[in-house]
């Protein structure tokens, strides 16, 4: 089956992730995957050294800043350009099916609507219930889609009352946990710190949902307690996010939180950062779907202290493998942390628990073979 997979970045974060590994599981059952992205980057180079073909084609992303006439212009007529390179493709490569990856690459339904190509659609994203873009893209997947798989139950609740329940999958996210044994990297010993010092941390994009300025106020809370911590971000901005740096420059100081906090910016060592954290820390201050970084945390056997909201409540179980803590109460997270901080053998403990549950659910083995099934079901 030739199958063209149709993302919305180049990144190497979460939805990326599940790309690559939904395009290799395909690939190592005979399928032939092509993959188009709107712009160069790292899974780019990720999917070619693995044989994987890719292009680059904008594929007119729908965003919340595009509302507007101009905006909207200018999305109409990258749509179209798009639709021509995507009936080439489809015409030269034989296509048999459309993979739609994330909610605002609107034009893989679209694509296949004016073309007579069946698309499967797969969701990471949460909107605002009943909202005019909820209302909007509920409808055009509805109207475009033979199935639609989404990535958590927080996700399929949102949207169970856009989109018909009979084409809706739930799947959640598998992740290979091989990389976790990569050697470590003495991030204490880069940041001159002691070697009993706990390290505490966050990976993730930077934008308004994460909750990197929370994280901050849970860092000044834990600051305010005695412990032995200090507290690591890892992450680069979304385009058009730059501006956030600076506002969480100016809340380090205001926290008085130098010497506390170390914002490693972009790294391409993940599992190297996530293996030599003690405590992963996941402070999103909006739903989150279906974090893959909780699965890396767990997979590393990490106790993780996530918001109460969205696919977290899923994937972590409070007091068993972590912690589901609340918004806008850094006290009550600093007092988590603080307590796992100073308990070795409950962080041990709680590594394990969430590294079996891992194993037992969201296993890379688990998640390729339900993923490689729901898209040869669309052809059978």
């Amino acid at each position: 089956m030739n199958i063209l997979m149709l993302h919305v970045s180049s990144d190497l974060y979460g939805s990326s992730k599940i790309l690559k590994q939904t395009a290799v599981a395909l690939k190592n059952k005979g399928h032939r995957p092509i993959v188009l992205l709107s712009e160069k980057g790292p899974l780019e180079d990720e999917l070619n050294k693995i044989g994987i073909p890719t292009t680059i084609v904008r594929l007119g992303v729908l965003r919340r800043k595009y509302l507007s006439v101009g905006g909207l212009a200018n999305r109409v007529k990258v749509l179209f350009q798009a639709l021509v390179s995507i009936k080439k493709i489809c015409r030269e490569q034989k296509i048999d099916l459309l993979y739609t990856n994330t909610t605002p690459v609107i034009i893989g339904g679209i694509a296949s609507k004016l073309l007579g190509i069946k698309n499967l659609w797969h969701i990471h994203e949460i909107l605002p219930d009943n909202s005019k873009e909820q209302r909007f893209f509920g409808w055009l997947i509805n109207w475009c889609s033979g199935k639609v798989i989404v990535v958590s139950q927080a996700v399929y609740d949102n949207w169970i009352n856009k989109i018909d329940p009979q084409k809706l999958v739930l799947l959640h996210n598998g992740i290979d946990d091989g990389q976790h044994s990569v050697q470590t990297a003495d991030l204490r010993t880069s940041l001159n710190l002691a070697a009993d010092t706990i390290l505490v941390g966050m990976i993730g994009r930077v934008n308004l949902f994460k909750g990197q300025s929370y994280f901050l106020e849970i860092a000044a809370a834990v600051n305010a307690l005695p412990h032995n911590c200090h507290f690591v971000m890892a992450g680069d901005a979304y385009p058009g996010y730059e501006y956030l740096y600076d506002h969480l420059s100016e809340q380090k100081k205001q926290l008085g939180l130098d010497g506390i906090i170390t914002d490693l910016g972009y790294r391409t060592d993940i599992p190297v950062v996530m293996n030599e954290l003690d405590i992963f820390v996941l402070p999103s201050i909006k739903p989150d779907p279906f974090p893959t970084v909780i699965l890396e945390a767990m997979a590393a056997k990490k106790p993780v202290v996530a918001t109460r909201q969205g696919g977290a409540c899923e994937s972590v179980v409070h007091g068993l493998t972590g912690y589901l803590v609340p918004l806008q109460d850094p006290a009550t997270v600093a007092a988590h942390i603080v307590a796992l901080a100073q308990n070795e053998s409950l962080r041990i403990e709680m590594g394990k628990a969430g590294q079996q549950r891992f194993k037992h659910l969201y296993s890379i083995s688990q998640f390729e073979a339900s993923i490689v099934a729901e898209v040869e079901s669309m052809l059978a």
